[in-house]
Formats: structure tokens, sequence, C-alpha cells
């Protein structure tokens, strides 16, 4: 039993239960082989004239078979006969724990039953014997304290009464076994699934507890990554006035004011870029900064390529004022047209009312937010719902991002929005003419972090910078070239362009140019795929390097 004890408590439960069932399946055969061999037994005497030498001898090999099994399954049986009295098999003596040689009675049942069932017992054998008719069985379970150990033990009793053959109780037919292990396993059993009940209960309210401190976490993280975020708002919404500001007295200011206003211009930088990384560790534990929010910035395009109108009609939606006031000059700049409105609303409606190349939509507006007018213009019908936009929000956070472009956004800029930055952005996303998502640009990574990260982390920055701007050049000039005809210029410029997007890897433009070039069907929709590519591709780029290229330290 200390071994038992050893055993893990489920494995104990399977031992215990297979136990109990063989014990079972023991009885069970037992009892259908004593009923059996009584009945032959009984068969056997009325018809002992007839064939007494032959049963004898069968008797006595049966018999030995049988009392072998009943000591080796710990059984015993009793028959009875009217006016004849009770006989015990041999197995009786040993299992009601009389003394060697001693002969088991009826009375001596009785003797050894336990004080506290024998009332019991006596009162159910009373009405056993009084009140059940022929042909019934009872079962019943007691203790005994046996005489020659004093041993406490717990029986079964299984007894039946057959008819005679005049129809009133001729025979009665007992078996009594043992089950003192049988009970003593099914408390064990029993004891066992109580203590893994407990547990489970334990466990539940346990896990009960943890959600409910988990819930008290998370609600606490959220409100303070909402205040974070917020706050970076409200500073990068001035920021973008400032920056922008800056920018424009440049071309103003004489020339020995120039450095004075790129200290300024530089320090509102570092200060935007603390505030982007600040909502970055905030939401560290939620969100996927894998690729941080590069804002979609490109480098100046230097010539605008095939397709773009000479001056875009461009829509502005933006709530502060200051900042309508700088997005606007630094469109005018560009050579666009703007008309200004206060909130995505308004913008939704000047979609309606008049047709724009294209729509600068800040995310934080009153009345209908700028991510809410995008999925509404994107449901109008016609072109206006092809209209490229542009989203300018202060949240930096990649999540953020991919939201918006789910919203059916072109692309993204963070706050302060440089001149060059909505430049590209504007350039690019009038390359196609639709929608461009990032994940259509086809890259190969390895090559691409083995480029960036064999170089002297000071040069990183200016080698992708450098290679943006001469993809949107080269691109510009394929497509120039294909507007014109000039076959000699395509050559050129198709030859530049596949080897700077072979140096960092752009494999989706490589392959979309050759398609080209091998079927050059000569209309303009051939050539559509060539510009999707370039598009996602820039789009891309920012975002590929921030999640594969070593962080320059």
């Amino acid at each position: 039993m200390n071994r038992m004890h050893d055993i893990p408590a489920e494995r104990q439960i399977e031992i215990l239960t297979a136990r109990l069932e063989r014990s079972e399946r023991a009885l069970r055969d037992a009892e259908t082989a004593l009923e059996k061999r009584m009945t032959e037994l009984f068969r056997a005497n009325q018809d002992l004239s007839l064939r007494e030498t032959e049963l004898a001898r069968r008797l006595e090999v049966e018999s030995a078979l049988l009392l072998g099994a009943l000591s080796t399954i710990q059984m015993a049986t009793l028959y009875g006969e009217r006016e004849r009295g009770f006989s015990f098999s041999a197995s009786a003596a040993s299992l009601f724990g009389l003394p060697p040689g001693e002969e088991m009675t009826i009375d001596k049942v009785a003797a050894v039953l336990h004080p506290l069932d024998h009332r019991r017992i006596m009162r159910e054998t009373s009405a056993f014997f009084g009140e059940l008719e022929p042909g019934t069985t009872r079962e019943y379970e007691h203790r005994i304290v046996r005489p020659v150990d004093g041993e406490t033990r717990w029986l079964s009793w299984s007894i039946a009464r057959k008819k005679g053959d005049d129809a009133r109780p001729g025979h009665l037919l007992a078996t009594v076994r043992d089950i003192t292990e049988e009970r003593a396993n099914e408390r064990s059993v029993r004891a066992l699934q109580l203590r893994a009940e407990r547990r489970v209960r334990e466990l539940a309210k346990l896990q009960a507890e943890l959600a409910a401190a988990k819930g008290t976490v998370e609600e606490t993280l959220g409100a303070r990554n909402r205040f974070i975020s917020e706050m970076a708002h409200a500073i990068r919404t001035p920021l973008l006035a400032l920056s922008g500001g800056l920018e424009l007295l440049e071309t103003e200011v004489r020339e020995e004011g120039v450095k004075d206003l790129a200290v300024a211009r530089d320090a509102a930088e570092q200060l935007g870029e603390v505030a982007s990384r600040l909502i970055e560790e905030a939401a560290a534990e939620g969100n996927d900064l894998s690729a941080p929010f590069g804002g979609g910035a490109l480098p100046p395009v230097p010539q605008s390529p095939s397709g773009i109108p000479a001056q875009p009609h461009v829509l502005v939606a933006e709530d502060t004022e200051s900042n309508r006031y700088v997005i606007e000059r630094l469109l005018h700049d560009l050579g666009c047209t703007v008309v200004l409105v206060e909130n995505g609303a308004a913008a939704v409606e000047a979609v309606r009312r008049e047709h724009f190349d294209l729509v600068v939509m800040d995310v934080m507006m009153p009345i209908m937010n700028g991510e809410q007018a995008t999925q509404t213009i994107r449901g109008l019908t016609g072109p206006a719902a092809r209209t490229p936009i542009i989203g300018v929000t202060a949240h930096s956070l990649q999540s953020e991002r991919e939201r918006l472009l789910s919203s059916g956004m072109t692309a993204c800029l963070a706050k302060p929005v440089r001149k060059e930055a909505l430049e590209t952005a504007i350039r690019t996303a009038l390359i196609s003419g639709r929608d461009v998502r990032k994940n259509q640009a086809r890259f190969d990574h390895d090559l691409f972090r083995r480029t960036f990260g064999d170089l002297p982390a000071a040069y990183r920055g200016r080698m992708r910078d450098a290679a943006k701007k001469d993809i949107t050049k080269y691109a510009g000039e394929v497509l120039a070239a294909v507007d014109s005809g000039d076959e000699e210029a395509f050559s050129r410029a198709a030859h530049s362009l596949t080897g700077v997007s072979l140096n960092i890897g752009a494999t989706g433009i490589v392959e979309e140019l050759a398609l080209y070039r091998e079927g050059r069907p000569g209309d303009e929709a051939s050539i559509e795929p060539f510009r999707e590519a370039v598009a996602a591709c820039l789009l891309e780029i920012d975002d590929l390097y921030d999640a594969l290229v070593p962080y320059d330290q």
C-alpha cells in the first residue's frame, strides 16, 4: 500500500479501477459457474439411482475445481433444502475466519456479524425467509469480525430461493464473497476523485482571479497607451505647422539665415522622433513593432513620370488652421492647385461635387474623421471612389498605419510632414492611378538585408535615400520614354533602373519591366503592372529597412 501512495493520483485511479473490474468479472464468472454447477448437482441427486457411479466421479472432480475457484476468489457457497438444514462449501470456514478444522454452521454466521450490522442483517434475513416469494433473489452486504484474528472484513451475499416440486419454496442457493479490497479500492478512487474535483475548483478559481487581474492590467495599459497617443497627437499637430513653416521660410530668407532655420527645423524633427519612440515603447506589449512606422516619407522626385497631371488638383482636409496653411503652401510650391476643407464630412461632399487628382486627409478631425471619410469616399460610385488618398496622422504605430491602409487610404504620412515626403507620396500615389498596397511589392529580403547591413551604419540611411531617389528618377524616365516612343531613351532608363533595383533586391520592378520588354504590345494598359510595382516598392522600402536592417547606433 505504501507503494501505491507513491504513484500519481491519476495512475492510482487507473490501477484501482482495473482491479475492481477484474474482481467484478471474476465474480460474475464464478457466480455463473456456481449456479450452473449447483443446478447440475441438484439434478444429479434426483437421478442418482440411475447414474450414481458416473455422477459421483464427476461430482468429485468438479467439486474440487469449484472449491479451488472459490478459494482463489475468496468465495463460499451455501445450500439449504427444506427440512434438511444448511450446508456450506469447504472454503466458508476460512472466509468467515473460523479456526482451522472447525465446521461452519448458520449459527456461526450470526455469531461473527459486526455489532453495527447485526440487527440490520437479522432483520433482512427474517424478511427474506418470511416475505419473499420463491424464485426471487436478495443481495446485501455486511461486516464480520473474524474470530481467528479479530480483523473486520466486508462480505457480499447473493441468495436465491428456488421453487420445489409442489410450488412451495424448495431449496436455497447462496454465494458469499469477501469484498474488503473492493470497498477499499472504491473508497480510494472516490477520495482521489474528490481531491481532483477540489483541485479543479481551486484551479477554476485561480483562473478567474487571473482573468480579472489580466483585465485590470489590460485596462490600465490601455488607458496609459491612449493617454500617450493623445499627447503625441497634441505635440505633433503644432509640430506640423512649426516644421512646415520653417521649411517654407528657407526659401524666403537670405543665405545667412538658412543655417539658423536648419538648426530650428532639426530640433523640431528630433522632438517628433522622441514622440514616435515614446509611442512605440508604450505599445510594445500589444502591438507589432517589428516594422516601425516610417511615415511613408520618400525622397524628392526630379521629374514627373508619365501620366501625372502637370498641375495636380488636390483636396486638403485638415481641421487645424495653421496646418492647413502649411500644407497649402507646400502644395503650391509643388505646383498643385488646392481646395481646403475643415473636416471629413466636407471632404466627402467636395469629392462628390468636384474632381480631384488627390486628397490629403488628416486622420483626427471633428464631425467625421479621416478614416470614416475615406471609407465613405471608397463607397461612392464612379471615378471619385478611386481617388488616391494620402493620410496624415499624428500617430506612428504600425498598427495605426495598417488600419488606415485597410480603410482605403493609398499611403500614410506622419506629422510633421516634410515637403520632399509630401512630394514623393503624391507622385507615388499618382504613378498607378489606383490604390497601391505595400504587400504588392516583391523583394529579395536576404539581398536587401545584406546590401544595407554590410555598409557602415552612418551610410545606410544615405544609401536608402539614394536608392529611392534613383528608382523614382529612372522609373519616370522609363514611363516618359514609353509615352514618347523613344526606344533609345527607354533602353538607357531600363538598364539604369534594373541595376539600381537589383542592388537592393527590388525583384518586383525588374520582373515587371522584363515582362513589358518581352511583350511590348504598345498600348497604355500594358505598362500598368510596371507602374504598380514601382509605386508598391517605393511604399515598402522604408518599412522593410526598419524591419530588416540593424538599428543605426
